[in-house]
């Protein structure tokens, strides 16, 4: 491929903000296209960095969470995560939300994975976090918008919980993934 054939980045000839909430705001850019040179509106949400951290106990259970996600209107079965508070660190915010979310806690926290959840609507990052040697060493810590039931399942049952959808989040699934690599490499 010629370099003039390569693609290019658009470009953001305005930004207005149509939403705001505590969570995310929904913006509208106009685009111009590199091949084309015509200009066309573009929305998308911004929001926060996510984490998500897979606990793991001395005894090889992972700690997981069961709350309703009002977006299907269901309960869904995965590990604790939440947003990056402004200025976090994404580490601190998966220790944070670990023992907010379980009253767990681990001494031993390794990055693991990273990914987009959504490029095609969103810009941020999902972090995923590995805490070996989870213990239980307090309480919950819950806000108001949160109803979460804590259950340990074996590690090697995981697999089975994803293919009967017993699990379906797709970062939830996403992070047992880069479990699987960071297992693979540091056998």
């Amino acid at each position: 491929m010629r370099k003039k054939d390569m693609l290019k980045k658009w470009k953001t000839l305005s930004t207005r903000e149509i939403f705001k909430s505590k969570i995310f705001s929904l913006k509208e850019d106009v685009v111009e296209s590199p091949r084309a040179g015509s200009t066309h509106p573009v929305w998308y949400l911004d929001v926060p960095h996510w984490v998500n951290i897979i606990p793991v106990t001395a005894d090889n259970n992972v700690v997981l969470v069961n709350q309703y996600r009002f977006g299907n209107k269901d309960m869904s079965l995965e590990i604790p995560g939440g947003m990056v508070d402004p200025g976090e660190d994404p580490k601190e915010a998966a220790i944070r939300e670990l023992y907010e979310e379980t009253g767990y806690e681990s001494s031993q926290v390794i990055e693991i994975g990273k990914v987009l959840p959504n490029p095609a609507l969103m810009a941020n990052y999902t972090f995923t976090y590995l805490a070996l040697e989870s213990k239980k060493t307090g309480m919950q810590q819950l806000d108001g918008m949160e109803d979460i039931e804590i259950t340990e399942v074996p590690l090697e049952k995981i697999p089975s919980y994803i293919d009967e959808a017993k699990i379906e989040h797709s970062l939830v699934i996403s992070a047992f993934y880069f479990l699987d690599r960071y297992n693979a490499n540091n056998v």
